[in-house]
C-alpha cells in the first residue's frame, strides 16, 4: 500500500503562522482531542522583525522568498517530529492560518504585489493541496480578506461567530501588527493598523509588549508622563528607571504613541466608516499574543482602546489558532458549511487602507495623546 492510500493516520496540526511566533495545536482527528500544544519563534525573524522588511528582502533577492518559506517548513517539521516521535508519520493534514504575507512566503508566492499600492496579493482564496514532503499529507490554506488583513482574522471571526446580529462585533488582533474587523449581519469593514514591533521595544530592557504597556500606563497614572507624552523633570533627559536596566526613555515614548495611536485611530475610523457610535458595538474581542497578556486597564489608560468599550471586551487568546483548529476538525461532509460562512463574511466586508480614508490622519493625530 503506498503513502497516498495509507494517509488516514488520524493526526492533524492547526498552525498559526505568526510573523514573530508560530503556534501549533496537534489534534487526534478521530477522538477530536488535543494531543499537545507548542510554539516556537518564527525563524524568518533574522530577515526582519516586521513583514514589510521581509517583503523588501524577497523583492531585492528572489532567492530569499524560497529561503524564508523553507526555513518555516523545516523548523515546523523538525518540531513536529520532536514532539510526536514515531507518530510523526501519522500526520494526515495541516491547516495553516496567518496573515497574507506569511502565507504567501510559505507557499512561495510572489510578494511583489504586497509592497506597493494598490496591493494585489497573488491569492487569498481557499486552497487544499496534496503535499508529499516530508510525508504525504493535505495542506489547507484558509481564505483571507486582503493584502494586509489575512486568513488569521477570517478564521478567528468565524470561530467567534461574529456578525450574526444587527449590533456590531469588533475584533482587535494585537500581534506584531494590528488587524481590525468590524462586522454585523449586513456589512463589515477590515483594515490593518501599522504598529510593527514597537510595543515590544517601548521600554529599554523589557522583553514583552505587555510589560512595556504596563510600565508606561503606571507612569501616566502617576503623572510622570503628561498627556502629550512628555516625561516630567527630572526624567526628561535620563528617563525613568522602573527597575535595573528597565528604563522608559523619551524617544521610546514617542514611538509608542505612534503605535498605540494607530490602534486607537483604527478603531475610531472603522466606526466612522460604518457610520456608527460605540453604542452600536455589542462585543469587542481582543486577540493575538500581545492582546492575551496585556492588561485591558493599561490599554485604556494609555488610550490604545476607547474607554467606552471597556465593559464589552473579551480577551479570546489566539483566535487564529482556534479558527484553524475548528477547520482542521471539520468533517469533509460539513466543510462546505464553514467555507460558505467564510465567503459570506468576505462578501459583505469591505477591506480598505487607512491611508486612503480621508479622515484618518486627523483622527490619528488626535489619538496620540494619553
Amino acid at each position: 500500500m503506498n503513502n497516498r492510500q495509507n494517509r488516514h493516520q488520524g493526526i492533524g496540526a492547526a498552525v498559526d503562522l505568526g510573523s514573530t511566533t508560530i503556534a501549533v495545536d496537534l489534534m487526534d482527528l478521530n477522538a477530536r482531542e488535543k494531543i499537545l500544544s507548542f510554539s516556537f519563534p518564527n525563524p524568518q525573524f533574522c530577515y526582519g522583525a516586521d513583514i514589510i522588511t521581509r517583503i523588501r528582502h524577497c523583492i531585492e533577492d528572489s532567492e530569499k522568498l524560497a529561503t524564508m518559506g523553507r526555513m518555516v517548513r523545516e523548523s515546523l517539521w523538525r518540531k513536529l517530529e520532536e514532539h510526536l516521535g514515531q507518530d510523526f508519520k501519522r500526520i494526515e493534514k495541516i491547516v495553516y492560518s496567518g496573515n497574507t504575507t506569511m502565507l504567501h512566503i510559505l507557499r512561495g508566492m510572489s510578494v511583489d504585489g504586497l509592497a506597493v499600492a494598490p496591493f494585489h496579493p497573488v491569492s487569498i482564496e481557499y486552497a487544499e493541496i496534496e503535499e508529499v514532503q516530508p510525508i504525504w499529507h493535505t495542506a489547507i490554506y484558509p481564505p483571507g480578506f486582503s493584502a494586509f488583513v489575512g486568513a488569521d482574522i477570517l478564521t478567528g471571526a468565524e470561530y467567534l461567530s461574529m456578525g450574526k446580529y444587527a449590533s456590531y462585533d469588533l475584533l482587535v488582533d494585537l500581534g506584531t501588527n494590528g488587524e481590525l474587523l468590524l462586522l454585523n449581519k449586513d456589512c463589515g469593514y477590515a483594515a490593518s493598523a501599522a504598529c510593527g514591533t514597537v510595543f515590544d521595544h517601548a521600554v529599554s530592557g523589557a522583553s514583552y509588549g505587555s510589560e512595556c504597556i504596563k510600565a508606561i500606563a503606571g507612569c501616566v497614572k502617576r503623572k510622570l508622563i503628561d498627556e502629550n507624552g512628555t516625561l516630567k523633570e527630572p526624567f526628561f533627559e535620563k528617563g525613568i528607571e522602573i527597575d535595573k536596566g528597565f528604563v522608559i526613555k523619551q524617544d521610546h515614548i514617542r514611538n509608542f504613541q505612534l503605535a498605540k495611536g494607530a490602534i486607537y485611530a483604527g478603531i475610531i475610523s472603522l466606526m466612522k466608516k460604518a457610520g456608527i457610535t460605540k453604542e452600536a458595538i455589542g462585543n469587542v474581542y481582543i486577540s493575538g499574543g500581545l492582546g492575551f497578556f496585556m492588561d485591558i486597564r493599561d490599554a485604556i489608560t494609555v488610550k490604545m482602546i476607547p474607554k467606552d468599550l471597556a465593559e464589552k471586551i473579551t480577551v479570546v487568546g489566539n483566535s487564529s489558532l482556534l479558527g484553524a483548529k475548528e477547520l482542521l476538525l471539520t468533517k469533509n461532509e460539513d466543510k462546505s458549511l464553514i467555507l460558505s460562512e467564510y465567503e459570506a463574511i468576505r462578501k459583505r466586508t469591505e477591506s480598505f487602507e487607512f491611508a486612503n480614508f480621508e479622515d484618518f490622519q486627523e483622527i490619528f493625530l488626535s489619538s496620540l495623546n494619553f
